[in-house]
Protein backbone atom coordinates (compact mmCIF):
# COMPACT_ATOMS: atom_id res chain seq x y z
CA UNK A 1 0.00 0.00 0.00
CA UNK A 2 1.37 3.42 -0.97
CA UNK A 3 1.57 6.30 2.05
CA UNK A 4 -1.75 7.69 3.26
CA UNK A 5 0.46 10.93 2.10
CA UNK A 6 3.44 12.20 0.03
CA UNK A 7 5.27 15.07 -0.12
CA UNK A 8 7.63 15.38 -2.92
CA UNK A 9 9.85 17.90 -3.35
CA UNK A 10 7.06 20.59 -2.88
CA UNK A 11 8.34 24.15 -3.54
CA UNK A 12 5.77 27.50 -2.45
CA UNK A 13 6.29 30.95 -3.29
CA UNK A 14 4.22 33.98 -2.14
CA UNK A 15 4.00 36.85 -3.77
CA UNK A 16 4.14 40.34 -2.13
CA UNK A 17 4.95 44.03 -3.62
CA UNK A 18 8.49 43.35 -2.30
CA UNK A 19 9.07 39.89 -4.61
CA UNK A 20 8.48 36.47 -4.04
CA UNK A 21 8.80 34.69 -0.68
CA UNK A 22 10.35 31.07 -1.07
CA UNK A 23 8.31 29.94 1.69
CA UNK A 24 8.91 26.16 1.37
CA UNK A 25 11.59 24.98 -0.98
CA UNK A 26 12.12 21.41 -1.99
CA UNK A 27 10.35 19.86 1.26
CA UNK A 28 9.54 16.11 1.29
CA UNK A 29 7.66 13.85 3.83
CA UNK A 30 5.59 10.50 3.77
CA UNK A 31 2.88 9.26 6.29
CA UNK A 32 2.04 5.81 6.77
CA UNK A 33 -1.82 4.99 8.06
CA UNK A 34 -2.14 4.99 11.89
CA UNK A 35 0.95 7.18 12.31
CA UNK A 36 1.62 10.49 13.71
CA UNK A 37 4.57 12.39 12.41
CA UNK A 38 5.70 15.89 13.79
CA UNK A 39 6.47 18.91 11.32
CA UNK A 40 8.80 21.18 13.45
CA UNK A 41 10.16 24.38 12.94
CA UNK A 42 10.59 27.98 14.40
CA UNK A 43 7.56 30.80 13.01
CA UNK A 44 7.98 31.46 9.98
CA UNK A 45 9.74 27.92 8.78
CA UNK A 46 6.74 27.02 6.39
CA UNK A 47 4.97 24.67 8.85
CA UNK A 48 1.72 25.54 7.94
CA UNK A 49 2.00 26.60 4.63
CA UNK A 50 3.01 23.30 3.66
CA UNK A 51 0.29 21.52 5.63
CA UNK A 52 -2.49 24.08 3.64
CA UNK A 53 -1.10 23.34 0.37
CA UNK A 54 -2.47 19.76 1.16
CA UNK A 55 -5.65 20.44 0.97
CA UNK A 56 -5.07 23.26 -1.80
CA UNK A 57 -6.36 25.53 0.84
CA UNK A 58 -2.96 28.36 -0.06
CA UNK A 59 -3.52 31.85 0.43
CA UNK A 60 -4.16 33.97 -3.12
CA UNK A 61 -1.33 34.97 -3.26
CA UNK A 62 1.00 31.85 -2.34
CA UNK A 63 1.37 28.43 -5.53
CA UNK A 64 2.85 25.66 -5.65
CA UNK A 65 5.53 26.11 -7.61
CA UNK A 66 7.42 22.46 -8.20
CA UNK A 67 6.72 19.44 -6.94
CA UNK A 68 4.09 16.44 -6.27
CA UNK A 69 1.50 16.33 -3.00
CA UNK A 70 -0.43 13.10 -3.18
CA UNK A 71 -2.97 11.34 -0.80
CA UNK A 72 -2.72 7.75 -1.48
CA UNK A 73 -2.20 7.17 -5.34
CA UNK A 74 -4.22 10.32 -6.13
CA UNK A 75 -2.50 13.31 -7.34
CA UNK A 76 -3.80 16.37 -5.01
CA UNK A 77 -2.77 19.10 -7.54
CA UNK A 78 -4.46 17.06 -10.46
CA UNK A 79 -8.11 17.27 -8.77
CA UNK A 80 -10.61 19.49 -10.27
CA UNK A 81 -12.98 21.41 -7.81
CA UNK A 82 -15.58 18.61 -7.40
CA UNK A 83 -12.49 15.67 -6.77
CA UNK A 84 -11.49 18.54 -3.68
CA UNK A 85 -14.37 18.72 -2.14
CA UNK A 86 -15.31 15.16 -1.99
CA UNK A 87 -12.03 14.50 0.04
CA UNK A 88 -11.79 17.81 1.50
CA UNK A 89 -13.40 17.16 5.54
CA UNK A 90 -14.26 13.77 4.58
CA UNK A 91 -11.19 11.58 3.95
CA UNK A 92 -8.70 14.77 4.72
CA UNK A 93 -9.32 17.38 7.64
CA UNK A 94 -7.76 19.76 9.06
CA UNK A 95 -7.58 21.72 12.69
CA UNK A 96 -6.78 24.78 12.40
CA UNK A 97 -4.36 26.68 15.19
CA UNK A 98 -6.45 29.26 16.65
CA UNK A 99 -9.72 26.92 17.40
CA UNK A 100 -11.95 30.18 17.77
CA UNK A 101 -11.15 31.82 14.98
CA UNK A 102 -11.44 28.42 12.79
CA UNK A 103 -15.44 28.52 14.35
CA UNK A 104 -18.32 30.10 12.98
CA UNK A 105 -19.29 32.45 15.69
CA UNK A 106 -23.31 33.13 14.32
CA UNK A 107 -24.11 28.88 13.77
CA UNK A 108 -24.36 26.86 16.85
CA UNK A 109 -21.78 23.87 17.35
CA UNK A 110 -23.87 21.15 16.49
CA UNK A 111 -25.20 22.91 12.98
CA UNK A 112 -21.15 23.03 12.53
CA UNK A 113 -20.66 19.23 13.07
CA UNK A 114 -23.60 18.52 11.18
CA UNK A 115 -23.07 20.65 7.88
CA UNK A 116 -19.71 18.85 7.62
CA UNK A 117 -21.71 14.99 7.91
CA UNK A 118 -24.43 16.56 5.43
CA UNK A 119 -22.15 18.16 2.58
CA UNK A 120 -20.55 14.46 2.33
CA UNK A 121 -23.08 11.72 3.37
CA UNK A 122 -26.42 11.07 2.10
CA UNK A 123 -28.39 11.14 5.51
CA UNK A 124 -31.24 12.96 6.73
CA UNK A 125 -31.60 16.23 9.29
CA UNK A 126 -32.57 13.70 11.96
CA UNK A 127 -29.67 10.94 11.31
CA UNK A 128 -27.12 13.82 11.17
CA UNK A 129 -28.21 15.44 14.49
CA UNK A 130 -27.70 12.30 15.93
CA UNK A 131 -24.17 11.57 14.39
CA UNK A 132 -22.89 15.22 15.46
CA UNK A 133 -24.05 14.44 19.36
CA UNK A 134 -21.33 11.01 18.70
CA UNK A 135 -19.01 13.03 17.55
CA UNK A 136 -19.26 15.50 20.45
CA UNK A 137 -19.91 12.76 22.72
CA UNK A 138 -16.59 11.35 21.53
CA UNK A 139 -14.43 14.22 22.46
CA UNK A 140 -15.77 13.64 26.16
CA UNK A 141 -17.55 16.95 26.44
CA UNK A 142 -19.48 16.87 28.98
CA UNK A 143 -23.54 17.41 28.50
CA UNK A 144 -23.17 17.22 24.32
CA UNK A 145 -26.81 18.13 24.06
CA UNK A 146 -26.14 21.63 25.74
CA UNK A 147 -22.84 22.24 24.13
CA UNK A 148 -24.38 21.53 20.33
CA UNK A 149 -26.79 24.18 21.06
CA UNK A 150 -24.51 26.34 21.91
CA UNK A 151 -22.07 29.32 20.54
CA UNK A 152 -18.81 29.23 20.27
CA UNK A 153 -18.12 32.37 22.11
CA UNK A 154 -20.09 30.80 24.54
CA UNK A 155 -17.25 28.25 25.54
CA UNK A 156 -13.61 27.40 26.80
CA UNK A 157 -10.89 27.36 24.25
CA UNK A 158 -10.48 24.11 25.11
CA UNK A 159 -13.69 23.09 24.48
CA UNK A 160 -13.66 25.10 21.15
CA UNK A 161 -10.25 22.50 20.20
CA UNK A 162 -12.44 19.78 21.00
CA UNK A 163 -15.06 20.87 19.02
CA UNK A 164 -12.83 21.65 16.08
CA UNK A 165 -11.42 18.04 16.30
CA UNK A 166 -15.04 16.51 16.60
CA UNK A 167 -15.51 18.52 13.42
CA UNK A 168 -12.44 17.61 11.94
CA UNK A 169 -12.85 13.65 12.30
CA UNK A 170 -16.76 13.01 12.28
CA UNK A 171 -16.52 11.19 9.12
CA UNK A 172 -13.53 9.17 9.97
CA UNK A 173 -10.86 10.53 7.98
CA UNK A 174 -7.84 8.77 6.87
CA UNK A 175 -5.58 11.66 7.24
CA UNK A 176 -5.84 14.64 9.69
CA UNK A 177 -3.35 17.43 9.56
CA UNK A 178 -3.34 19.39 12.81
CA UNK A 179 -1.73 22.55 13.02
CA UNK A 180 -0.51 23.83 16.48
CA UNK A 181 -3.20 22.01 18.40
CA UNK A 182 -2.28 22.83 21.82
CA UNK A 183 -1.37 26.03 21.32
CA UNK A 184 -2.14 28.91 23.63
CA UNK A 185 -3.96 25.66 25.92
CA UNK A 186 -3.05 25.24 29.45
CA UNK A 187 -1.18 21.88 30.35
CA UNK A 188 -4.08 19.69 31.79
CA UNK A 189 -6.11 20.91 28.69
CA UNK A 190 -3.30 20.18 26.15
CA UNK A 191 -2.71 17.00 27.53
CA UNK A 192 -6.29 16.19 26.94
CA UNK A 193 -6.53 16.76 23.66
CA UNK A 194 -2.97 15.25 22.96
CA UNK A 195 -5.07 11.76 24.33
CA UNK A 196 -7.94 12.62 21.83
CA UNK A 197 -5.21 12.45 19.20
CA UNK A 198 -3.42 9.56 19.87
CA UNK A 199 -7.04 7.83 20.65
CA UNK A 200 -7.63 8.59 16.83
CA UNK A 201 -4.48 6.96 15.70
CA UNK A 202 -5.05 3.96 18.08
CA UNK A 203 -8.86 3.09 17.29
CA UNK A 204 -9.65 4.25 13.71
CA UNK A 205 -5.85 4.71 12.26
CA UNK A 206 -5.88 7.99 11.48
CA UNK A 207 -2.68 9.35 9.95
CA UNK A 208 -1.83 12.52 11.70
CA UNK A 209 0.50 14.85 10.56
CA UNK A 210 1.07 17.25 13.41
CA UNK A 211 2.46 20.80 13.04
CA UNK A 212 4.13 22.27 16.24
CA UNK A 213 7.19 24.07 17.50
CA UNK A 214 6.90 22.28 20.73
CA UNK A 215 9.46 19.67 21.29
CA UNK A 216 7.78 18.60 24.04
CA UNK A 217 4.32 17.65 22.71
CA UNK A 218 6.16 15.86 19.31
CA UNK A 219 7.84 13.61 22.55
CA UNK A 220 4.54 12.33 23.89
CA UNK A 221 3.19 11.10 20.82
CA UNK A 222 4.89 11.48 18.07
CA UNK A 223 6.57 8.23 16.26
CA UNK A 224 9.01 10.15 13.67
CA UNK A 225 9.80 13.90 13.19
CA UNK A 226 10.76 16.44 10.28
CA UNK A 227 12.45 19.06 11.28
CA UNK A 228 12.08 21.95 9.03
CA UNK A 229 14.16 25.41 9.03
CA UNK A 230 13.87 28.37 6.54
CA UNK A 231 11.05 26.00 4.27
CA UNK A 232 13.90 23.15 3.82
CA UNK A 233 13.97 19.83 5.33
CA UNK A 234 17.12 19.76 7.53
CA UNK A 235 16.52 16.14 9.11
CA UNK A 236 14.11 13.79 9.28
CA UNK A 237 13.81 10.72 11.43
CA UNK A 238 12.10 8.68 14.52
CA UNK A 239 11.56 10.40 17.31
CA UNK A 240 13.46 8.65 20.45
CA UNK A 241 16.81 8.35 17.91
CA UNK A 242 16.46 11.97 16.91
CA UNK A 243 15.86 13.26 20.44
CA UNK A 244 19.08 10.84 22.04
CA UNK A 245 21.39 11.93 18.95
CA UNK A 246 20.41 14.51 16.55
CA UNK A 247 22.28 14.92 13.85
CA UNK A 248 21.58 18.41 12.20
CA UNK A 249 22.99 21.24 14.15
CA UNK A 250 19.78 22.86 14.32
CA UNK A 251 18.37 20.25 15.48
CA UNK A 252 20.61 20.21 18.34
CA UNK A 253 19.83 23.65 19.02
CA UNK A 254 16.09 22.99 19.36
CA UNK A 255 16.27 20.27 21.83
CA UNK A 256 19.54 22.43 23.91
CA UNK A 257 16.84 25.39 24.42
CA UNK A 258 14.76 22.99 26.31
CA UNK A 259 14.83 23.21 30.22
CA UNK A 260 16.06 19.45 31.49
CA UNK A 261 15.91 18.27 35.15
CA UNK A 262 19.74 17.04 34.86
CA UNK A 263 20.94 20.45 34.30
CA UNK A 264 20.94 23.35 36.33
CA UNK A 265 20.91 26.92 34.37
CA UNK A 266 20.00 30.39 35.34
CA UNK A 267 18.45 30.81 31.50
CA UNK A 268 17.25 28.52 29.02
CA UNK A 269 19.37 28.66 26.26
CA UNK A 270 18.31 30.53 22.72
CA UNK A 271 19.54 30.20 18.98
CA UNK A 272 21.60 33.25 18.37
CA UNK A 273 20.06 34.72 14.95
CA UNK A 274 16.82 34.57 13.45
CA UNK A 275 16.14 33.15 10.36
CA UNK A 276 17.41 34.16 6.85
CA UNK A 277 15.49 36.55 4.00
CA UNK A 278 13.24 34.30 2.18
CA UNK A 279 12.86 36.86 -0.36
CA UNK A 280 16.68 37.12 -0.35
CA UNK A 281 17.56 35.59 -4.51
CA UNK A 282 21.12 33.92 -2.82
CA UNK A 283 18.53 31.98 -0.83
CA UNK A 284 19.94 28.07 -1.85
CA UNK A 285 23.32 29.20 -2.76
CA UNK A 286 24.32 27.68 0.52
CA UNK A 287 23.06 26.54 3.86
CA UNK A 288 20.22 28.20 4.95
CA UNK A 289 21.40 27.88 8.53
CA UNK A 290 24.92 28.99 7.76
CA UNK A 291 24.64 32.07 10.09
CA UNK A 292 23.73 30.37 12.82
CA UNK A 293 25.81 27.34 12.80
CA UNK A 294 28.78 26.73 15.40
CA UNK A 295 29.87 23.84 13.42
CA UNK A 296 29.80 25.75 9.64
CA UNK A 297 32.83 24.73 7.14
CA UNK A 298 34.38 26.01 4.39
CA UNK A 299 31.83 23.74 2.20
CA UNK A 300 28.90 25.07 4.07
CA UNK A 301 29.68 28.71 2.80
CA UNK A 302 30.90 27.92 -0.51
CA UNK A 303 28.69 24.97 -1.96
CA UNK A 304 25.06 25.12 -2.95
CA UNK A 305 22.38 23.66 0.09
CA UNK A 306 23.18 19.91 1.18
CA UNK A 307 20.37 17.87 0.22
CA UNK A 308 18.34 15.91 1.80
CA UNK A 309 19.83 12.53 1.89
CA UNK A 310 19.60 9.03 3.39
CA UNK A 311 22.41 8.89 6.56
CA UNK A 312 24.70 6.35 5.08
CA UNK A 313 24.65 3.56 7.95
CA UNK A 314 21.93 4.67 9.15
CA UNK A 315 18.23 3.78 10.15
CA UNK A 316 15.89 3.12 7.44
CA UNK A 317 13.77 6.65 6.71
CA UNK A 318 16.85 8.58 8.44
CA UNK A 319 17.78 11.62 6.54
CA UNK A 320 19.84 14.34 7.19
CA UNK A 321 20.60 18.03 5.28
CA UNK A 322 24.29 18.74 6.37
CA UNK A 323 27.50 18.41 5.21
CA UNK A 324 29.14 18.59 8.58
CA UNK A 325 26.85 16.77 11.18
CA UNK A 326 26.84 16.42 14.94
CA UNK A 327 28.42 12.80 15.54
CA UNK A 328 27.93 12.70 19.80
CA UNK A 329 26.77 15.00 22.26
Amino acid sequence: MPPVLSVDDVSITYKTREGPVQAVRGASLSLDRGEIVALVGESGSGKTTLGLAVLRILPRNAEQVAGTIRFGREDIGAMDRRELQRIRGDQISMIFQDPIAGLNPVITVGQQVEEVITSHRDVDKREARERALEALNGMQLPDPSRIAKSYPGELSGGMCQRIMIAIATALDPQLLIADEPTASLDVTVQAQILYELERLRDERGTAILLITHDMGVVAQIAERVAIIYAGRMMEVDDVVPLYRQPRHPYTWALLDTLPRLDRRRARLRQIPGGLPDLQDDEIGAHCAYLSRCPKALSRCREDAEPPLSEVVGGRSGQRLACYNPVLEI
